[in-house]
């Protein structure tokens, strides 16, 4: 397969983007070079001078190394049949955005038989994302494996590649057709959830119709919270783009499209039995953490930080419990909701307070920059909650 069969574009241009063309020349991160050190596999890269075209090169390197070998093992498993190289008709590589951590590409694949497939390649050419990417593929692969229910993208390969700038790190994933990013935004005067569609444009949305999709976040951070160990998806943040939504059928289905660490917050024994005290203790402390952070958001992604509703309470705390009632199946502990729920119901509206001020002081959960906005509300939070429990 020859390199002409690449072509590279950027979301929001109609034209492909051509070596030597202005965008092609374009800085990818819009900065200047710096002087940003970071090892990774064994590499130094040393600057941040990196141009569109030079990325959309190395993402062509990584998809044509070893014979298209990555590529094509995440085909054989998306279409569940055996690909091979000559089967490859052209590959469409887009440049989607710029998070803080990787520059997404959506790749679409286009088959001789006229079968098309999508993966998302993310790339890092930044000290956050380069020292993330290894131990986010990890994580995501380990997950996969331990739990039976996805609700995060398949991982193909990953590679860290030497260009004339520095080192590049990609890996290859599955790309969630469809889905799409979504945050709090002023709207026409009244506060409402904008959903980003693929084609540029933005559809709003009252926040009262979204809640259904706070639940499931709720729910899928909750699956993935190992009673036993404590160890859970941290950090994550709605403001990243973390949760991505797509409507089907008149309900919202969501999907997690990263994990950036996966550890315990709280520190307990390791004695056996003394972690088995600890395990009500520390899901109350993860509820707290869940039922704060998902009422957080800034306004369109980017902007001053935000609180929804009390409605996302309500919402977390019902997807709170209905991945509880899975558990239940799962863990030998009897009716997990209901031992929650009555647990929950021993502590009064001033130690419900007591232990988020704590939660927030701890400086791992919260970003220092939001603390001001969640204690403003932190006890008509904490009575909400208490309200809610009276009544599950």
């Amino acid at each position: 397969m020859k390199k002409s069969r690449f072509h590279f574009y950027i979301s929001g241009e109609e034209q492909e983007v051509l070596p030597g063309s202005a965008l092609w020349e374009l800085p990818l991160s819009g900065k200047g070079p710096g002087r940003d050190d970071v090892v990774v596999s064994g590499l130094v890269r040393k600057d941040r001078d990196i141009t569109v075209g030079d990325y959309f090169s190395a993402s062509c390197r990584f998809l044509s190394r070893n014979g298209f070998l990555i590529l094509i093992s995440g085909l054989n498993e998306v279409l569940q049949k055996p690909v091979l190289y000559e089967h490859i008709h052209q590959i469409s590589v887009f440049l989607e955005k710029h998070g803080a951590f990787y520059h997404p590409l959506k790749i679409r694949v286009d088959l001789t038989d006229t079968q098309t497939c999508f993966f998302v390649l993310n790339g890092a050419v930044g000290n956050p994302g380069l020292s993330l990417i290894e131990k986010e593929v990890s994580l995501i692969s380990k997950l996969n494996q331990s739990y039976p229910k996805q609700y995060l993208p398949l991982v193909f390969g990953l590679d860290i590649l030497r260009t004339p700038k520095g080192i590049i790190g990609f890996f290859l994933g599955e790309w969630f057709q469809d889905y799409k990013e979504f945050h709090v935004t002023a709207g026409n005067g009244e506060r409402q959830i904008v959903i980003w569609e693929s084609d540029g444009n933005c559809r709003h949305l009252p926040e009262q119709s979204i809640l259904p999709v706070y639940r499931e976040a709720a729910r899928i951070l909750t699956y993935y919270y190992d009673l036993e160990t404590f160890e859970q998806v941290w950090p994550w943040h709605h403001a990243a783009g973390d949760f991505v939504l797509r409507e089907a059928g008149g309900q919202f289905q969501v999907r997690l499209i990263t994990v950036r660490g996966y550890s315990p917050l709280s520190e307990f024994g390791v004695d056996e039995t003394e972690k088995k005290n600890q395990i009500l203790p520390s899901l109350l402390v993860f509820f707290f953490n869940l039922s704060l952070r998902m009422r957080l958001d800034r306004m369109d992604g980017t902007g001053e930080a935000v609180l929804l509703g009390d409605g996302v309470i309500t919402a977390t705390v019902d997807g709170f419990l209905d991945a509880l009632n899975e558990k239940s199946k799962t863990y030998e502990y009897g009716d997990l909701r209901r031992i929650f729920i009555s647990f929950f119901n021993g502590f009064s509206l001033d130690q419900m307070v007591r232990i988020c001020i704590t939660i927030l002081e701890s400086g791992e959960i919260m970003n220092p920059a939001e603390n001001g906005l969640i204690k403003r509300s932190l006890e008509s939070h904490c009575r909400i909650m208490q309200e809610i429990f009276k009544t599950v």
